[in-house]
């Protein structure tokens, strides 16, 4: 072949080659753009949760109002309004001149959320942000505020702090920020509100005056009407910064923000405790549910930390709802550190940051859910901490039941008051015997309260601290709240710091569950025995001795037939737990069936400290043998 033809086979078989790779990068790019081909998939759009979240962190493009919309993130300037001409009051004691508050002892009851008595998140640190949502809304219909429909409010408020506003103006001075959704029934507005409480002098240029407090309004954003209904779509946030404090509302679909200089107030420096809460649409005011309403209310905090936040066992603001704190809070943790509380007008359950508690013959759980069974007879310290120490006098079941203990009386020093309350239904104040009508609340002088339901009685001080003792007759059920937690506290109901498997002797020597049944009682329950002249109940004049058990009661010394007995009756009240259906069926052949009311709803213990469950780990001797009902 001739060089020119050599040459031109070359360049046929290059524009050949070239022609190939141009064609198969054609076929390529079809696939990619090709209608339906999976490369070609644009990127799945947020979900609504997820885009809440992250629109309310997503900072506007500065100062002043901006509206988002699903599913995008980014913020468009809108005008400003004029906030509404509405006061959201301090709670009662927010403006007592304290960092901290106590609560109202006015309210309707005493569970009623709102005028002080809230649970609030609180952190070591500072925030810089916190957002409140309502993840589970159960049998709402309807809401009426001052009887216009759809009329409330939803509130993320700080705690009073310290604001150098308030400088050379009083040294109760102090800073207080809300971040609002006022929701008339009609359009409303997201806005802040700022206070100076106990501001001695004239109110800054600006700023109203109201009962011897300063207040004002950021600009606000206009939003839509928004029907009870929608509240499970409903998210506000506050976010601060050196530069701005942002009120951000999300409402399924739609994102409202507004921002105002942090300057106001200084919030970013000294925000550290944070209430969420749906109240009435200012002025204190109410806001009313239907009947038969239940709601999770859920405030996550902010401070670029993990840790799940503190729970204080108290609020801020003076408006209200008609629902009841019920029980204790959640505390999940993780990227949205948070508090869960559940708020109803059906359930009832006594509210705390955290509880334990005392039942039957005697079982007791502590604070950080370990559960143990404990039938030493005398007087001992339950719990014990700052503001509040619980005490307990156990007695023997005899002639019945010998081995067994039961609560006879307990007693309470909140401050500088004590209350006893004994099995024979005498109530004692500060060594007095009182009186106190089914149905009534007794304020002390120092604040603490004495509520009555039947033979129900709670005790409560002013930092939410609480001792509810169930007066059966012969023996006493018994709860202790704590109005914070985590905090340190001490007693039989306690955990060894920082724990939730282990028990801690008054000296501090600290006892890994399962706990060996000799060790149980003579270190650590006698270790938390109470002297005569420091004995808050002896007032109730009980006998007893200081008598240690030698050989567990359980449910399988009972005879089969007592067994079989009790644990149907507990299954029909609903108990599941193996721990608590041993318990149970223990204490409803001892106490009789209406014990097993007290199992009712309760959650699976966290850890099993000395049970039936746990007499495999070497703690005891084969259970002795029960004939009759009499222990031989």
């Amino acid at each position: 072949m001739s060089p020119g033809h050599v040459f031109g086979a070359l360049r046929t078989a290059r524009r050949t080659l070239v022609l190939a790779v141009l064609a198969a990068l054609a076929l390529a790019c079809a696939a990619v753009v090709a209608p339906g081909a999976s490369a070609a998939a644009s990127p799945a759009p947020l979900s609504t949760q997820a885009w809440h979240s992250d629109i309310a962190q997503t900072a506007t493009p500065g100062k002043g109002c901006y509206t988002a919309a699903y599913p995008s993130l980014s913020w468009h300037s809108v005008t400003c309004a004029t906030a509404p001409q509405l006061r959201f009051i301090p709670g009662a004691g927010v403006n007592a001149g304290a960092s901290t508050t106590t609560k109202s002892t006015t309210a309707p009851t005493r569970e009623t959320v709102g005028n002080g008595w809230d649970y609030s998140a609180a952190v070591s640190g500072v925030l810089n942000g916190a957002t409140g949502s309502f993840p589970s809304v159960s049998g709402v219909t309807s809401e009426t505020g001052g009887g216009v429909a759809d009329s409330y409010s939803l509130q993320l408020n700080s705690a009073p702090f310290t604001t150098p506003v308030c400088t050379g103006h009083g040294t109760s001075c102090r800073g207080w920020e809300q971040f609002i959704l006022s929701n008339p029934g009609a359009t409303g507005a997201i806005f802040i509100q700022f206070w100076l409480l106990n501001y001695t002098g004239t109110c800054p240029a600006g700023w109203w005056s109201y009962a011897g407090d300063c207040y004002t309004n950021g600009s606000a954003v206009s939003t839509p009407d928004q029907p009870i209904t929608n509240l499970a779509n409903l998210t506000l946030s506050g976010n601060v910064t050196t530069t701005s404090d942002t009120t951000v509302l999300t409402t399924g679909t739609s994102s409202y923000s507004v921002a105002t200089p942090d300057s106001t107030l200084d919030l970013s420096a000294n925000w550290n405790t944070v209430e969420f809460m749906i109240g009435g649409d200012g002025g204190g005011s109410s806001a009313n549910f239907n009947s038969g309403a239940t709601i999770v209310v859920q405030t996550v905090t902010h401070d670029g930390t993990t840790n799940a936040p503190t729970c204080v066992f108290q609020g801020f603001t003076g408006e209200t709802n008609n629902l009841n704190l019920v029980s204790t809070p959640a505390y999940p943790i993780g990227a949205s550190p948070s508090i869960h509380s559940r708020q109803s007008n059906i359930l009832t359950t006594a509210p705390s940051c955290a509880t334990a508690s005392g039942n039957g013959d005697t079982h007791l759980e502590t604070f950080g859910g370990t559960y143990y069974d404990f039938q030493a007879e005398g007087t001992f310290t339950l719990a014990q901490n700052a503001n509040m120490t619980v005490q307990n006098e156990q007695v023997s079941g005899a002639p019945s039941w010998p081995t067994a203990a039961v609560n006879a009386a307990i007693g309470t020093q909140m401050g500088s008051d004590q209350v006893a309350l004994c099995d024979s239904g005498a109530v004692y104040v500060d060594n007095a015997q009182t009186s106190i009508a089914s149905g009534s609340t007794v304020t002390l002088a120092s604040g603490d309260t004495i509520a009555r339901a039947g033979s129900v009685y709670t005790v409560t001080d002013p930092q939410g601290d609480s001792v509810t003792a169930t007066l059966n007759g012969t023996y006493e059920d018994v709860s202790v709240g704590l109005g914070q937690y985590p905090e340190t506290v001490r007693g039989l109901l306690a955990n060894a710091p920082g724990t939730n498997n282990a028990l801690a002797t008054s000296s501090g020597a600290v006892l890994t569950t399962p706990v060996p049944l000799s060790t149980l009682y003579s270190v650590y329950g006698d270790s938390w025995r109470v002297a005569p002249t420091g004995s808050i109940v002896a007032v109730c004049n009980i006998p007893t001795t200081n008598v240690d058990p030698t050989t567990p009661l359980w449910a399988d010394t009972l005879t089969a037939a007592q067994q079989a007995k009790g644990e149907a009756v507990c299954q029909q009240d609903g108990v599941t737990d193996k721990t608590l259906i041993e318990a149970c069926t223990l204490d409803v052949a001892v106490l009789g069936a209406q014990e097993a009311t007290a199992y009712e709803g309760e959650a699976a213990p966290v850890d099993v400290g000395f049970s039936e469950d746990t007499s495999g780990s070497g703690q005891s001797a084969s259970p002795a043998a029960v004939a009759g009902g009499i222990r031989q």
